[in-house]
Formats: structure tokens, sequence, C-alpha cells
């Protein structure tokens, strides 16, 4: 598939069109597994987001307060039940994630292998997407504002954002990625934006992530794609789409270890597993 411009025009587009772009963007994923995470025909998830943090995925179920956790091939199924309602997740290690409580404006600090909230943090407002970077906590407050906190809860700084509708972030390196429904906003870690990306079907980003080289992935939900677009936000290529199985993907993360990257769909219970391969290396 050949790369496509932003909507923005460069003065140098042209060049571009001539010359091959040295973008390290992915130039192909191959399926590595095909996860479905439902136990019975009788559940009725909703997965809001995922992880995976070694051999092991952490999904958030939102529809019956638990996280799911499996093997990396889908093997061992439990539940972890919550008293709140999980809508976002990061790793702090391989044993601990913290969940975004949205409504019950909540984090809860979670041990994976004993199964067990070990504790819990309020926040001052409606609380979205966490990321975790450099022993702190990244949480969209209210959609219009970043509380950077350790992991006692204790606010150590505040980050404006680029606009007051921003949902999901993650915290990579010196940068700050966060989205909107229509578009991708980079920003430095003072607030400070980058660059935007915005396109027209762009109606419904759910969930961001990054990988190794600072390019952003995104799930449409409502074109059941996967868009990735590079580190300076000036190209983009759909990567993913209903053809490899995607029906309203939510939760995306990439395994900056192995090279992988995992997408969940919202409602059927399947998730995917890609390896990612690099162009130029």
């Amino acid at each position: 598939m050949a790369l496509n411009e932003n909507t923005t025009t460069t003065e140098d587009s042209f060049t571009q069109a001539q010359t091959p772009v040295k973008y390290n963007l992915p130039v192909s994923v191959i399926l590595r597994k095909q996860i479905n995470i439902k136990k019975s025909t009788h559940e009725n998830l909703s997965i809001s987001s995922c992880i995976k943090t070694g051999n092991t995925l952490v999904f958030t179920d939102y529809n019956n307060n638990r996280l799911i956790i499996c093997n990396s091939d889908g093997t061992d199924i439990h539940h972890i039940p919550l008293s709140y309602t999980p809508r976002y997740i990061t790793e702090i290690d391989s044993n601990t994630v913290a969940v975004s409580c949205r409504f019950n404006s909540t984090i809860l600090i979670i041990n994976i292998s004993t199964r067990s909230v070990t504790s819990t943090i309020n926040t001052s407002g409606l609380c979205y997407g966490i990321s975790y970077n450099d022993n702190n906590l990244y949480v969209v407050i209210d959609r219009s504002i970043i509380h950077v906190m350790d992991l006692t809860g204790k606010v150590i700084r505040t980050i404006p954002l680029p606009t007051d509708d921003i949902y999901d972030i993650t915290v990579d390196r010196d940068r700050l990625v966060c989205i909107d429904t229509t578009s991708i906003y980079c920003c430095s870690l003072d607030g400070k934006l980058m660059w935007k990306f915005k396109m027209d079907e762009f109606q419904d980003l759910r969930r961001v992530t990054t990988d190794n080289e600072g390019n952003v992935y995104v799930t449409n939900y409502n074109t059941n794609t996967v868009i990735v677009v590079s580190d300076d936000g000036k190209q983009h290529r759909e990567l993913l789409t209903e053809s490899d199985g995607l029906d309203e993907p939510w939760g995306i993360y990439f395994d900056k270890k192995e090279n992988i990257l995992l997408v969940c769909n919202n409602l059927n219970g399947n998730a995917f597993s890609f390896d990612v391969k690099y162009q130029h290396k």
C-alpha cells in the first residue's frame, strides 16, 4: 500500500511523491494469533482497552466490571471482578496495572498475579486515558487537563491539553500523544502542541498507542480500521481493516519489547496479535 499524504500540504510534497519516503512506517503486519476471550456465547462483553505484559494479556470489560486475563495464545482465561467500571489501562510493571474508572473518578492499582486490588486513588474529576511513564501516572481529568501523579495519587503537576475533548493518551519518551474522536495530537510533556493529524474519515477514534520509532497507532471504531501515523505526523497509512478481522475495534497496545501489536474488538470477544515489520531496517 502506498503512503498517503496528510491533508496538510507541504512545500516538499511534490518531492516526497517523486522520492521514496524514508519514514519508518510499518510496511507489513503478520497475524500471530487470533484470540477469543469469550468463555461462553452467553457472555456480553464490552472490551474498551487492552495491554500485553510479557506473556500475559489484560482486557478491561466495562460491561461486567472486571478485568479479563489470559496467556498471549488465548489460553488460561481468568477474571478479576472489580467494584468499579474499568475503561482505560496502563502497565506499571510485569505484575501491576493501573486502571482508570471514568465515571467513578477512581484509579485502581491491581496486582494481576495475585488478582487483587492493592490500592485505590480518587481523582478530582472524571478520569479518562491513563499512561505510566518514568514512575508517574499521567491521567486525563475531565477531558481537558492531565494530572501527573505518583502511585499514591499525589498530584505532582498538571499539563494543559490542546482541546477540552481528549479521551485517551500515551506517554513515550519526551512526548505525549493524545486523541479526541477526530484528531491525533502530539505534545511535549509541558503541553506544547508539536503537531496535529486530522482526516475527514476520522470520526470515531477510540484508543492510541506508540511503537519504538514514535509511530502512532489508533483504532477507528466506525470504519473498522487501525491507522498508523509517522512520528512527525506527516505520513499515514491504513494498517488493518475489516479483512483482518476488525469489527468495531477499540483497545490497542504496542508491545515495544517484541514489536507486537495487540488489537481487540469491542463486543465479539475477538482480539488479535500481529508481528510488525519495519521498512529500512
